[in-house]
């Protein structure tokens, strides 16, 4: 018996970031309870701007249904969610970022696999919802429509940008205060 569609393609989602975060000879760990609204810690060995071992939390949400414009990727989530990134970076240990996973539709697309690559589709792209309105006129499930720039591609250069921003959120006093 197959996993059910949704399961499978969140799974398939984290297992592509990390793909990502790995080729940029960072790490990934995945957190078990949804307590945390984030899913993974992703650490950086070594110096990175002012911090030795810097870490940013990053949530995954995996689709299939996000419209893709010129300039933007839109995504609806929970509420519930986005509420918690939208918190200003300085209530969070860590700046959290979202990562948007586009999967095409049908799950036997999602990957191609021969003697010289491992392929896997779509693209993935992120932003940081610190400091975004609230929106708590709306039920805790209720969908939110967020924005991602089609300029923020998730890659190895675009995991060393995230930390570059949390940096700065850090030494502007919106995150972990760097003395």
């Amino acid at each position: 018996m197959a996993l059910n569609r949704e399961v499978h393609q969140g799974r398939y989602g984290e297992v592509f970031f990390q793909a990502v975060v790995t080729a940029a000879g960072m790490t990934a760990q995945k957190l078990h309870e949804d307590d945390y609204m984030m899913d993974f810690l992703v650490g950086h060995p070594g110096p990175l701007g002012r911090l030795k071992n810097p870490m940013i939390g990053v949530q995954v949400k995996c689709t299939r249904k996000a419209r893709v414009g010129r300039s933007t990727v839109t995504h609806s989530m929970k509420s519930k969610y986005y509420n918690e990134l939208a918190k200003p970076a300085s209530e969070w240990a860590l700046p959290t970022f979202l990562v948007v996973v586009l999967v095409p539709d049908d799950a036997d697309a999602w990957m191609d696999a021969s003697d010289e690559r491992l392929a896997l589709h779509q693209a993935a792209y992120w932003t940081c919802l610190h400091g975004k309105p609230q929106r708590h006129d709306l039920e805790k499930d209720s969908p939110v429509t967020v924005s991602v720039p089609r300029e923020n591609l998730l890659s190895k250069d675009a995991l060393v940008q995230m930390f570059a921003l949390s940096d700065r959120l850090r030494t502007q006093g919106q995150g972990v205060p760097v003395q």
